[in-house]
């Protein structure tokens, strides 16, 4: 899938609550709309910040035949002179976006500073990754009634409410975290907030500074390390998720 959902896609859709519209403000890492599980709403906005994955994502949505033929003319297999020809492409949209962000992505070794370029990493010499190219129709599909937006996901969350509102909350920045968590209480929407947690002592305090909880819980996840969860409507727990004692006055 070119686009996948976060890992913890599945336990979003485990632990829906009953929905019209789908409001997801932090995208970046990927989106529900392609997850098989996730029921389809009437209404769905995905926001996407980065302008790159928010125009590949465009790209996508507007998949034409076109466009799958040019693709198909590129040259899938890594190689050193292949990686060199991919990294030297500028365009900001369209095929030539679209394969030299998925080629680097595939074949690349990221540097840490993050303005040095990714070099080849010659472990993926001669790997063949036109499989991708398959999986375009059907993400062009699960985007076909999606709305995507490249906006403040704080003035998206501002704008989303009402009970028929589920809000899918994965913010990965500090800031964003912080800026999010002040607004839980007020959020009239239901919600999946997800962040990342070092610890369960995080989860419990948390939940005793007396905000709008009705259930926590943790999740071992190779994206976010371990997550905290908080919901502001009663779901089941997924399969293989660590529940968190209910905290007191909290249900859980």
């Amino acid at each position: 899938m070119a686009f996948g959902p976060p890992l913890i896609s599945k336990t979003i859709a485990m632990n829906a609550p009953k929905y019209k519209r789908i409001v997801e403000p932090f995208a970046d890492m990927g989106t529900v709309a392609l997850f098989p599980g996730m029921k389809k709403p009437k209404q769905h906005t995905v926001n996407i910040i980065n302008e790159t994955i928010f125009a590949l994502m465009s790209f996508v949505q507007a998949l034409s035949a076109a466009d799958k033929k040019k693709l198909k003319g590129y040259d899938w297999i890594a190689s050193p002179e292949g990686f060199d020809a991919a990294l030297s492409i500028s365009a900001v949209d369209g095929t030539d976006l679209f394969y030299r962000f998925f080629y680097l992505k595939q074949f690349g070794v990221k540097a840490k500073d993050p303005e040095t370029p990714p070099t080849f990493d010659f472990l993926k010499f001669g790997h063949n990754m036109s499989s991708l190219l398959f999986t375009l129709p059907v993400d062009k599909v699960g985007l076909k009634k999606v709305t995507l937006t490249n906006e403040d996901p704080l003035s998206i969350l501002g704008a989303a409410g009402g009970s028929d509102t589920f809000l899918i909350l994965l913010p990965m920045m500090p800031e964003q975290i912080k800026a999010v968590e002040s607004k839980l209480g007020g959020l009239t929407a239901q919600y999946f907030y997800a962040k990342k947690s070092k610890a369960n002592e995080d989860i419990f305090e948390a939940a005793s500074t007396g905000e709008t909880i009705i259930s926590t819980f943790a999740q071992a996840s190779i994206m976010m390390a371990t997550i905290e969860v908080r919901t502001n409507y009663e779901h089941k727990s997924a399969n293989k998720l660590k529940v968190v004692e209910p905290i007191e006055g909290v249900a859980a």
